[in-house]
């Protein structure tokens, strides 16, 4: 029963999609791997297998296929023969519902299950694999990779459904000049694969085509983090550009979560020789040898003392956030830090905590982001293409 349950619900999303103004997203999935050969096995549906634009063959349920670099070509491979070998492979599903996994034959690397089209091309030495899906589809894989497939109220998965989606359409464009939509790492928005839960899918139909736009009707960044600390930042004070809906917003609701408080550890002869050596800092100089070594932050600010960017220090010291206060212990200084993320926009957890407490999806994007509203993306003139 469980398993037909979950299937009639996996389906809305593909008969959501087909409904609703078709949008196609390429995701170049493992991002950071660089790939020599792989596995394609289709899992549901059946494929349509082209090489160089010419088709090559049929692909069912549980067969496999093995691909491998050779130089700036790909080999075909099926039961160890070599089939061919081309420059770029495309596999379009033709049933109603595709999905396949695909195997990175790389040590550790876990197999993954992916919906629709899987394209695949050389790009330097290495093997470059595009999921080209329907954006709900996609959505509802973020959606699961940003949760961790947990059993949050389903309120919450229309807030992470909604803000995704934004996300998505607003950069559609971001890696235009790599051949392809967005990567699955968070340079992007995470994604680890196609939904698997039933919840998350039924909030993807049921928001499904809905963003968020500011006063304009322009679609917003929608940015997003795990935990803000207790308070959110504004959009200058992390990437230089002022927005009108990414504030500075008071946040009670993450303060009971793991990722709230932290603490970092440094030499006190090393943190200032980083400040002298990278930024010049005067740490001859009593008074600021003095500051730096009692920084102290009770709301956010944008920049350590003399002017040195909070983010930069966060990105050489690999911190959780840039939220901390220092202070000496002996010969070591002591990081005491709120939250983790980059703090700008939505706060994951305090998300998650508000939809428990009663607050519906629309009352939580409206306490992150200022000055929105929630509409349907064919509301909108943009025109989005492969």
């Amino acid at each position: 029963m469980k398993i037909l349950q979950k299937f009639i619900l996996l389906t809305i999303i593909f008969f959501t999609a087909s409904q609703a103004k078709a949008v196609n997203i390429d995701i170049n999935i493992f991002h950071n791997e660089n790939l020599k050969k792989i596995e394609f096995k289709v899992i549901s549906g059946k494929y349509s297998l082209e090489g160089d634009n010419i088709k090559i063959a049929d692909i069912s349920k549980d067969e496999s296929y093995r691909f491998r670099i050779l130089g700036d070509s790909i080999v075909v491979e099926k039961n160890a023969k070599a089939l061919g070998t081309y420059k770029f492979l495309k596999i379009i599903g033709v049933s109603f519902i595709n999905a396949f996994s695909f195997n990175p034959l790389k040590g550790n690397i876990k197999i993954r299950n992916y919906d629709d089209n899987f394209i695949l091309r050389v790009k330097g030495n290495s093997l470059l694999a595009i999921n080209s899906l329907d954006l709900e589809h996609y959505i509802a894989g973020v959606v699961q990779s940003e949760s961790g497939g947990s059993n949050d109220d389903i309120e919450y998965f229309f807030v992470q459904a909604i803000i995704s989606r934004t996300y998505a359409l607003a950069n559609y464009l971001k890696h235009k000049e790599d051949g392809y939509n967005l990567c699955d790492n968070t340079h992007c928005q995470y994604y680890m694969g196609r939904c698997r839960n039933s919840d998350i899918a039924r909030a993807v139909a049921r928001t499904g085509g809905d963003v968020i736009v500011d006063k304009n009707n322009q679609m917003i960044s929608a940015a997003y983090h795990s935990n803000c600390g207790g308070e959110t930042v504004n959009s200058e004070d992390i990437w230089g550009i002022p927005t009108t809906y990414l504030k500075s917003v008071r946040d009670t609701f993450c303060n009971d979560f793991g990722n709230y408080n932290w603490k970092f550890k440094i030499n006190t002869d090393e943190f200032l020789k980083y400040l002298s050596f990278k930024y010049h800092y005067p740490i001859t100089d009593d008074i600021m040898l003095n500051k730096a070594t009692h920084f102290t932050q009770v709301n956010r600010k944008a920049n350590f003392e003399f002017s040195i960017p909070l983010k930069n220090i966060r990105a050489d010291l690999k911190l959780k956030s840039t939220f901390f206060s220092i202070e000496p212990q002996g010969d070591m200084l002591i990081f005491h830090g709120k939250g983790y993320g980059h703090g700008v926009g939505l706060c994951q957890q305090g998300a998650i905590n508000m939809v428990r407490l009663g607050y519906s999806y629309q009352d939580v994007i409206k306490h992150y982001y200022k000055d929105v509203k929630i509409i349907n993306y064919t509301e909108l003139k943009y025109k989005f293409a492969p």
